[in-house]
């Protein structure tokens, strides 16, 4: 073979694996990292589509750097008689085109969560606080460093037809 044939082919093939290789950006099988600016703001809907609210604020553990709430603000006027709840962030799904989050809950059933006001915070850490949190929106309680899980408020479910499997999970095996 004529060598400009050759570098001409050899250009080609590393050209073409340049571009396969940032192609793994793109199909976002890596992780994405983003500001919390980024998210907070953020609206929230329901699974329907109705919007619910949006995110306040952030709630991280500081012993492990991850994000085990997001705070959503609901209701109110203007900032009047707005409620916030701490929502586990594995209950959240970003939407496809990354605009707003989803949650597996409706308006009704929001109203009877768990909530606090913006001005008394509840104490996050608390174990019992954090897995009724958990409990209510269904979601498993991540393990704690060391291999154990939170302490549970109670044993029995609120509702003997809900099996534990989280309303994430409900929704990927009714796909």
């Amino acid at each position: 073979m004529h060598p400009r044939i050759l570098w001409s082919l050899a250009a080609v093939i590393v050209v073409a694996m340049i571009v396969m290789s940032s192609s793994a950006w793109a199909d976002h099988t890596q992780p994405e990292i983003v500001k919390g600016s980024k998210i907070i703001g953020k609206s929230v809907q329901t699974m329907g589509g109705k919007e619910i609210g949006e995110i306040a604020d952030l709630a991280i553990d500081e012993l492990d750097g991850q994000v085990r709430y997001a705070v959503l603000s609901f209701g109110g006027i203007l900032g009047l008689g707005e409620k916030y709840f701490a929502i586990p962030w594995e209950a959240l799904q970003l939407s496809d085109n990354k605009e707003h989050f989803a949650l597996a809950i409706t308006e009704k059933e929001l109203e009877n969560a768990p909530g606090f006001d913006k001005k008394n915070w509840p104490d996050f850490a608390d174990p019992v606080y954090y897995a009724s949190i958990y409990e209510f929106y269904q979601v498993p309680v991540p393990e704690a460093k060391g291999g154990f899980k939170q302490k549970t408020p109670s044993s029995t479910p609120k509702d003997s037809s809900k099996t534990g499997q989280s309303k994430k999970a409900k929704k990927e095996t009714h796909k």
